[in-house]
């Protein structure tokens, strides 16, 4: 599957992104929706970038957690995970790299885009959509 992908202007934040491109392809591949990543170095300051992507449902969720995990494993020493149980949300702190998998109701209603509306953002869009 291909992803089309809007980058920012900046390019430290285009860099960024770059890195962890393989991330969000992951998670297209695995049918993750509304797949985003947000550059938080300047405004949050204990991460670099944060990973946005929308589940299904319960069993698409587990399934893009795995998925993120497996990557983040590979890439970094130690993930601290939240939400386990949660059928809402779901969180994976790499330090650099946070990766939210939520539902589509929690998506909505946590707008966690317009929180780091300051901050370079970068969408996959599913050329099958």
């Amino acid at each position: 599957m291909g992803s089309q992908i809007r980058v920012p202007d900046g390019e430290a934040s285009e860099s960024l992104f770059k890195r962890y491109r393989a991330l969000g392809i992951r998670l297209m591949d695995k049918h993750a929706k509304d797949v985003t990543f947000i550059d938080v170095r300047n405004t949050l300051g204990v991460a670099d970038l944060f990973v946005i992507v929308t589940a299904l449902n319960d069993v698409h969720m587990d399934a893009l957690e795995a998925e993120a995990e497996e990557y983040l494993e590979s890439h970094f020493d130690s993930i601290r995970r939240e939400g386990e149980d949660s059928r809402r949300w779901r969180l994976l702190d790499a330090g650099d790299v946070v990766v939210h998998i939520f539902s589509r109701d929690a998506r909505d209603f946590y707008r966690i885009e317009k929180i780091w509306g300051d901050s370079e953002v970068m969408t996959f869009e599913d050329p099958d959509a």
